[in-house]
């Protein structure tokens, strides 16, 4: 275990200086990802004298969450980006990290969405909480590969403007707490740069990174640099077992006996989504099953059961698809990765709300609105305002309905 600093700090003291990724523990501790200053705040949210969830009230759903928001923080709609969302495990109340303007100038926002569609500012800044320091992140000066001509569109000027973005903005890509520990994912300053830190909480000045390894079937080649995106964990053959999304989209389980710190360890690559992003991982129940629900940036949201992952069959460079396959090519989604279940718009980030419910950040299909609704974890996590089909029409509405 390495020693990492941490700071303990009183109301006031406006250290954070990025509001990102998030998480809550199961006692009601806020955790709040920090990549400019490569670090993690703690902020106990208490739950007395909230006003229990309604068990009658109708789900949540804000429209123009992001103009409700706005106007909570007195700014235009344009001067905000919502970076994460949690959900406090025991009011159900759903809070967003936000950026309040933009560039190494935004200031780091938390505001909370009550049951009744509420917002409020938490005013982060006078919390009291704790500060845990990330010792080995990158360098401030640390950019991207240009990939200028890598494939047809966008335009040069886009690469070279991503290819500015600091790495430091990847300190800190997803949080989950699990058995008394914070698990963060992530890049440190090392060539092999793909890590996941296991802190545990209250901190104590200790810490246990992991280098990680994967083959990537469609690029055809073991990886260390590009992070985990997304991750949950479940009880797989009897073992907890971390469960993680990567970037064009392995779907890769880790045994969490064997992130000991200062390994390099190979995950066990099961399958691939197809290409896109994993946003969130989310462990519900459904239908009877543990399963995980997986939005990705790039298609439609996937439930994947857990039960079976254990047979799985681990992809390496001997008996992976050749040649190189893409979407298209007929063993894609590639290996136990679920089903993609229908669901209107997108969803960008999503966390369990209660036993029935789903959060989802939802850009609207029809208008591009970005809305905050609650969806039905089972059946189908859907609405039915903006798909029409023989039930919309009178007489064919299912049977006792006219």
């Amino acid at each position: 275990m390495q020693s990492a600093q941490i700071n303990n700090y009183s109301a006031g003291a406006p250290q954070i200086r990025y509001a990102g990724a998030l998480t809550f523990s199961p006692d009601g501790v806020l955790f709040v990802g920090d990549n400019i200053s490569s670090a993690v705040f703690a902020y106990p949210i208490k739950a007395v004298g909230a006003a229990p969830a309604d068990p009658n009230a109708p789900p949540l759903e804000v429209d123009n969450i992001d103009l409700g928001v706005a106007a909570a923080l007195g700014v235009p709609a344009s001067a905000i980006r919502i970076n994460g969302i949690a959900v406090h495990p025991a009011t159900h109340e759903v809070y967003l990290s936000i950026s309040r303007g933009s560039g190494d100038d935004a200031l780091p926002e938390i505001v909370k969405v009550a049951s009744d569609g509420k917002i409020e500012n938490v005013h982060i800044a006078s919390m009291q909480g704790t500060e845990w320091k990330i010792k080995n992140p990158p360098n401030a000066d640390d950019r991207f590969r240009d990939r200028t001509g890598d494939w047809p569109v966008p335009g040069a000027a886009k690469y070279r403007a991503k290819a500015q973005t600091p790495m430091r903005s990847m300190t800190i890509v997803d949080m989950k707490f699990h058995n008394g520990e914070l698990y963060i994912s992530g890049i440190s300053n090392e060539e092999f740069a793909s890590t996941l830190r296991r802190v545990k909480y209250p901190f104590d000045g200790t810490a246990s990174d992991t280098q990680v390894r994967i083959y990537h079937v469609t690029h055809q080649r073991y990886e260390t640099r590009a992070p985990i995106r997304a991750m949950a964990f479940a009880n797989i053959d009897g073992q907890d077992t971390l469960v993680a999304g990567y970037t064009c989209s392995p779907l890769v389980l880790i045994p969490v006996s064997e992130l000991k710190d200062g390994e390099k360890v190979t995950g066990r690559t099961i399958g691939d989504m197809g290409n896109g992003q994993p946003l969130s991982m989310v462990s519900v129940k459904a239908f009877g099953q543990d399963m995980i629900f997986v939005t990705n940036a790039g298609h439609g949201p996937r439930m994947i059961p857990v039960e079976g992952l254990h047979k799985a069959v681990a992809y390496l460079p001997e008996n992976s698809p050749r040649p190189r396959p893409f979407d298209l090519h007929p063993e894609f989604p590639l290996g136990p990765v679920g089903k993609s279940v229908m669901f209107v718009g997108a969803s960008l980030y999503a966390d369990r709300m209660n036993d029935n419910f789903l959060v989802s950040l939802t850009r609207d299909a029809q208008s591009g609105a970005l809305n905050l609704e609650a969806l039905p974890i089972a059946p189908l996590p859907m609405k039915l305002d903006q798909i029409w089909s023989e039930f919309d029409f009178k007489g064919g509405g299912p049977a006792g309905k006219k």
